[in-house]
């Protein structure tokens, strides 16, 4: 090689002769010079298409993957509309349903609380149009699927979470006071000797357990304004929201326990005195050691989301 980096004449000789001796070795040992001649052909086109493969193949790669993504916004929007559809026409049902209600209470065929509970789903469809309208306007925005996650970000500026979740205020305020009013039925019957004493513990267990759905709704919106205030991490609003659900789970299990220990208490001094089946007391005994499996259980749940809660604040 010459100081201007050309060849000199002896390597290209060289070189010439090298090339010269590979193709004499090749011809040698090729059946025919037709078959050599179409050994180059398939070798030249072959290095073509790897070329070819080495521009396009990242541009056809795109194409391909960017129509994939195309047809799946477009299946999501698709199910997401339909969604929206089939929240409207429960909602027409149960508006309809209202109608009829209200006429059967002003002809004295149905009483107040019958209509409060239709008026209670009434109230659960508008909130589910909402939802699934809020759900299908994320999507056609983002083009993805509704992200529920109390640490998802905003979308464009707007949070979608908080107002799924606000939605779902009214509905769940409304189901609590159906609950109530029947738990105070069941009070005013149990009073006249009419219903056992298990009818009002389950009519109480009930009002509980919606009061505690309430609740949880109000303590997700509280952490999903302290995540985008920057209070909270992703992990802490996770941890927070779970030990919160092992909580209620936890209550509401030892609620039911002290229910079926009464029932089983009762019906332990009734097999006494011949009055149940032995198949009978043993039945509700299997639902009391479950009930008080259900306890312990939670009380571990917590226990471990405790610690890690504590691990994930010290971080």
């Amino acid at each position: 090689m010459n100081a201007d980096r050309t060849p000199d004449p002896e390597f290209v000789n060289r070189l010439e002769w090298q090339i010269e001796s590979a193709w004499r070795r090749r011809e040698s040992v090729a059946p025919t010079a037709r078959a050599g001649r179409l050994l180059k052909s398939r070798l030249g086109t072959s290095l073509v298409l790897a070329v070819a493969a080495m521009f396009v193949g990242g541009a056809g790669t795109y194409v391909a993957t960017h129509r994939v993504d195309e047809e799946a916004v477009a299946l999501y929007i698709a199910r997401g509309e339909a969604l929206v559809e089939i929240a409207r026409t429960q909602l027409d049902h149960w508006a309809q349903e209202l109608t009829r209600a209200r006429d059967l209470l002003n002809l004295g065929l149905a009483g107040e609380p019958d209509v409060q509970q239709v008026e209670a789903m009434f109230v659960q469809a508008q909130a589910d149009v909402q939802t699934r309208e809020l759900e299908l306007t994320e999507t056609r925005t983002t083009g993805a699927n509704p992200n529920d996650a109390l640490a998802a970000p905003l979308v464009r500026g707007r949070d979608f979470v908080s107002e799924r979740l606000a939605a779902r205020r009214h509905p769940l305020q409304m189901r609590l006071a159906v609950l109530m009013t029947h738990e105070q039925r069941s009070g005013q019957l149990f009073d006249n000797g009419l219903v056992s004493e298990e009818v009002i513990k389950n009519a109480q267990v009930q009002v509980a357990a919606a009061g505690q759905e309430l609740a949880g709704l109000e303590h997700h919106l509280t952490l999903r304004a302290s995540f985008l205030a920057g209070e909270l991490s992703a992990t802490e609003v996770e941890l927070q929201s779970m030990r919160f659900a092992a909580r209620a789970a936890r209550e509401s299990a030892a609620r039911q326990a002290e229910v079926v220990a009464e029932q089983y208490q009762r019906l332990r001094q009734l097999a006494e005195n011949a009055l149940v089946s032995d198949p009978e007391l043993r039945r509700v005994e299997a639902q009391l050691r479950t009930a008080r499996a259900q306890v312990e259980l939670a009380d571990l749940e917590l226990r471990i989301l405790e610690q890690k809660l504590e691990t994930a604040t010290k971080e």
